[in-house]
């Protein structure tokens, strides 16, 4: 999957709850400088150029220990040099010696750690004390211990971060230099980079992050399958239950191209062979999503899927039911229908499976093999909710 760059700030506000800082445009710098919070009006700050780029600090694009006074002319001659996104940020004070590089790289078996207690703007010369492990899944917690690491707060952040960093779709998060305070770590400088099936759904990791989108990374760094979730509007009528990458780029993208994009609730997936076990526990959390909101208009399901190579139909069916079959009646009262299709093997026993329950149910809305364009259910969606 291709990686894109995203902002500092954006990085910060989805990995940080506690983040001071502020993003400033070319457009929009007056204003916000005027109107800055309090927390950093009273203290001295940092002024970066905030557009994914790096070495910022020996080009001169990075300002410490300013005053509020001081940014308006910075930023107005760093736009007339074509910069068009700042960032401002309290300044932390530190020795140099006390700056630490950490990086996390997504990798096939898991996650790439790499971490030096010799950080900053010159890491490059200390390259050769850099350790690196790659983090698994099943192994999470025991393996950060290879990297030897004596200090606790550096220990919990490696254990607690790759969900974080799931639910933000991001691929890759360079911290240099990192400062360690006690049970608190300071990333200072971040670079990070999502994939671009991120980007291109309006990646917005400043939004607070659902309970369901971190009980779903927990859950997907727990299983070899690939389990994904962004809830994108809790009151939303068009809910997504959808096997592949490429299935839910196609159902997302007509979704807004009939005009509902602002009625689609959710994106995700889940692939790589999940268990009918994996399904159950996925679903289970998004309609338990579902069922928080209390709007009255009526709601879909789309269970969707390209034709399969290997994905067992029956088997994942299995798992959509179990957890469909246990919110059933709380599903009809909130006028949910579903509407499915599915292609591979086992197709034609696991589409008569869901649609006897469905039926039987009062939940159907239609059901679909792989001989009905994908495209199609999303047509029957709008007519449902029209």
């Amino acid at each position: 999957m291709a990686r894109v760059k995203i902002s500092e700030y954006t990085a910060k506000k989805a990995l940080l709850p506690a983040y001071l800082g502020v993003s400033l445009t070319s457009q929009n710098y007056v204003s916000l400088v005027r109107d800055l919070p309090r927390d950093l009006k009273n203290t001295n700050l940092v002024v970066k150029v905030d557009q994914g780029i790096k070495k910022r600090d020996k080009q001169g694009l990075v300002k410490i220990n300013i005053a509020t006074s001081q940014i308006p002319p910075i930023i107005k001659n760093w736009a007339k040099l074509g910069w068009s996104n700042f960032l401002v940020e309290p300044v932390v004070e530190h020795a140099p010696s006390a700056e630490h590089y950490l990086a996390l790289e997504r990798v096939r078996t898991g996650w790439q750690v790499s971490y030096s207690d010799k950080g900053g703007i010159e890491v490059e010369s200390s390259w050769d004390s850099v350790k690196r492990i790659v983090l698994s899944p099943q192994g999470q917690a025991s393996q950060v211990d290879y990297l030897d690491l004596q200090d606790l707060a550096l220990t919990d952040f490696l254990k607690n971060l790759p969900p974080l960093l799931d639910v933000n779709h991001i691929s890759f998060l360079e911290m240099n230099p990192i400062i360690i305070r006690g049970d608190q770590l300071l990333p200072l400088d971040m670079a990070c980079e999502v994939d671009n099936t991120a980007s291109s759904l309006e990646f917005l990791p400043d939004q607070t992050i659902a309970d369901s989108e971190r009980s779903i990374a927990t859950l997907d760094y727990t299983t070899p399958a690939s389990l994904k979730f962004k809830l994108l509007n809790p009151n939303g009528s068009i809910w997504v239950l959808l096997s592949g990458g490429g299935a839910s780029l196609v159902v997302a993208d007509e979704v807004a191209d009939q005009g509902m994009g602002k009625n689609l609730a959710n994106y995700g997936e889940y692939s790589g062979a999940p268990t009918d076990d994996d399904v159950y526990a996925y679903t289970k959390i998004i309609l338990s999503q579902l069922l928080r909101s209390t709007i009255q208009h009526p709601r879909s399901i789309i269970i969707a899927g390209g034709v399969a190579n290997f994905t067992d139909v029956t088997k994942t069916f299995k798992g959509l039911i179990r957890a469909l079959d246990e919110q059933k009646n709380a599903l009809v009262k909130a006028k949910v229908k579903i509407f499915v299709r599915r292609g591979g093997p086992n197709e034609v026993t696991g589409l008569k499976m869901m649609e006897d329950f469905l039926v039987k149910s009062n939940l159907l809305g239609s059901v679909h093999g792989h001989e009905t364009a994908l495209t199609q259910i999303v047509t029957e969606v709008k007519e449902y909710l029209s």
